[in-house]
C-alpha cells in the first residue's frame, strides 16, 4: 500500500522546498509517495522470543500540555490564518516534521536531540490569508531538552548545520535582548522564483524555540514582528531550568 508523507515549506536543515512560491492562490507543498511490495511469508519453523532483561534509560517525557501554553497566540503576527497543534513525543517525530524526507542529516539531528535528552515538543503551523502581499507560512516549534545547556547547544548545533547545508544568500541578524538566540534572514531561489525565510531560534529556559516564516521576495516578511515576538517569548518562558 503506497504510502503518503507531505512536507509543508522549508525544511529546517535545507531550505529546499518553499512554500507559496506558485499561484498566489495556492500554497506549494512537495508530496512523496513511497512505495513498496508486502510479501506475507509462511514461517516453517517455531519463532523464538527473547525477552532481554537490560535497563533502557529514556528521558522522562515532557508536559505536552504545558508546552501548547507556552505557544504564542495565533494572531501574534499578521496576515495568518489559524492553525492546528501537532505533538512531537520522541526526538524522531520532531525532526521527521522538520527536515525533508531523505535528508541525510536526520540521522545526525536525532541523535544530537537524544543526545540531549529530549522529553518531547509540540508545532504549529500558520498558512497566510494573502501570500500575495503577507507570509505564505509561519511556522513555530518548543520542545524540551535536559537542562537549559544542552537546549543552547541545540540551538547553536541547528544554526551551524543549517549554514552549511544552503548556499542560499543568509544574512545574520540580532534579536534584541536575546544575545544567545540564532536569527538569519535567508533568500534562496527555486524554479527562478525568489523568496524570503526569516528563521529565529533560542533558548528559554530548558525549552528551545523555533519561528520561521516565509514570504515572496515581494512580499511583507514582518521581520520587526517576528523578532519582537522573540523577545516577548523569551521574556515571558525563560525561567526553567
Amino acid at each position: 500500500m503506497p504510502r503518503i508523507v507531505r512536507l509543508i515549506a522549508v525544511p529546517l536543515a535545507a531550505c529546499a522546498l518553499l512554500a507559496g512560491c506558485g499561484d498566489e492562490n495556492v500554497v506549494q507543498v512537495t508530496v512523496t509517495v513511497r512505495t513498496g511490495t508486502t510479501t506475507a511469508v509462511t514461517p516453517t519453523a517455531p519463532v523464538t522470543t527473547v525477552t532481554t532483561t537490560a535497563p533502557v534509560t529514556t528521558a522522562p517525557a515532557a508536559d505536552l500540555a504545558d508546552l501548547r501554553l507556552r505557544l504564542p497566540a495565533q494572531d501574534s503576527i499578521p496576515s495568518l490564518n489559524s492553525g492546528s497543534v501537532e505533538q512531537k513525543p520522541t526526538a524522531q517525530s520532531m525532526v521527521d516534521a522538520l527536515y525533508s524526507v531523505g535528508d541525510p542529516n536526520i540521522s545526525a539531528a536525532v541523535s544530537r536531540l537524544t543526545a540531549g535528552g529530549y522529553e518531547g515538543g509540540v508545532l504549529r503551523d500558520q498558512r497566510g490569508a494573502n501570500p500575495a502581499r503577507g507570509l505564505t507560512l509561519m511556522r513555530i516549534y518548543i520542545f524540551r531538552m535536559r537542562d537549559r545547556a544542552a537546549a543552547q547547544a541545540e540551538v547553536d548545533a541547528a544554526a551551524a548545520e543549517l549554514k552549511a547545508t544552503t548556499s542560499a544568500p543568509i544574512r545574520d541578524l540580532q534579536v534584541p535582548s536575546v544575545p544567545t538566540a540564532k536569527a538569519m534572514r535567508i533568500s534562496p531561489t527555486v524554479g527562478g522564483q525568489r523568496a524570503e525565510v526569516l528563521y529565529v531560534s533560542f533558548a528559554a529556559g530548558r525549552d528551545l524555540y523555533g519561528i520561521q516564516v516565509f514570504s515572496r521576495a515581494d512580499a511583507k516578511l514582518y521581520q520587526p514582528e517576528v523578532l519582537e515576538l522573540a523577545e516577548s517569548l523569551h521574556r515571558a518562558w525563560n525561567t526553567t531550568g
